[in-house]
């Protein structure tokens, strides 16, 4: 039996009254439709349909997976409300002009890793008190602490992978519980003073597929049994790795990598995207 999970604010971008109808989920911020016995041709009717309202950016999208088994994501932008390459920078006064590099990156108009350096090295001489400042200055995106309690509730692991920096991606990590983290390095010196540099291995949109499918295979569960949620350039080759790609408020060239657009820029909507329930359905139900 083929189904095939539907959900959209409310009131929804179009209409599902040719298969099942959109039902409240959520305290009416949300709705479902769930659509069993789904035809090939019927599937890709509902692909289009949410293709369009993505253009306009509605939050609309759909999931295959009966239960996603395990969910990845970005960090700067997506887990976080800043960029945190900017916020560093702006600690050493270089925060426009970082965020202007980090716009044309995002938006895949710059190479990655050759924009990634300009910007470390523009955060040369940070202290390793500016930067405990800076962690504690990041504020998590709507939603996602419930996502996570969800999540921990039901058993799926949920992951952190970033291009922005080990350093502030433990703190985010451990303050939404997610299971596992990995992210690019800043080079400090004797005194945990920045250098200008990154350590080790760089965090590109190559390595975060890479990681991903290397987690995928450490869990023993397919690719496509996971959904992804991100908001640049960077993303997409990881988006285009997983079941559920999911785009949180994105740059336009991630929109045709997506399954799912989130524009409400509350992560709760992941709960009836991914799992088919609303945020206060009881552990017993599963």
């Amino acid at each position: 039996m083929t189904k095939l999970r539907v959900v959209a604010s409310l009131p929804s971008p179009f209409s599902m009254s040719d298969y099942e109808p959109f039902m409240p989920l959520g305290g009416g911020k949300f709705g479902i439709s769930l659509v069993t016995d789904v035809t090939p041709t019927e599937i890709e009717h509902v692909k289009k349909n949410c293709k369009r309202a993505f253009r306009a950016r509605h939050s609309v999208g759909f999931c295959h997976s009966p239960k996603v088994k395990a969910v990845f994501f970005d960090m700067d932008a997506t887990a976080i409300k800043e960029e945190s390459v900017v916020a560093l920078a702006t600690a050493v006064g270089k925060g426009v002009e970082v965020a202007r590099i980090t716009e044309l990156a995002m938006a895949g108009e710059l190479d990655f890793e050759q924009a990634l350096e300009e910007r470390v090295a523009l955060l040369e001489g940070l202290t390793q008190e500016q930067l405990i400042q800076v962690g504690k200055s990041l504020t998590l995106n709507d939603g996602i602490l419930e996502f996570s309690d969800f999540c921990r509730k039901i058993g799926v692991p949920i992951f952190l992978i970033s291009g922005g920096f080990m350093q502030l991606a433990a703190g985010v990590s451990d303050s939404v519980g997610f299971t596992d983290f990995y992210a690019s390095t800043l080079e400090e010196d004797a005194q945990g003073t920045l250098t200008g540099k990154t350590r080790g291995e760089v965090v590109d949109a190559k390595v975060k597929k890479q990681w991903v499918l290397q987690k995928c295979e450490e869990m023993n569960i397919s690719p496509l049994d996971v959904a992804a949620v991100g908001d640049g350039a960077n993303d997409i080759l990881m988006l285009g790795a997983v079941g559920t790609p999911v785009g949180f408020s994105p740059k336009e060239v991630v929109l045709d990598h997506i399954n799912a657009l989130n524009e409400t820029r509350d992560h709760r909507m992941l709960i009836p995207l991914l799992f088919g329930r609303s945020s206060d359905i009881e552990r017993s139900i599963y």
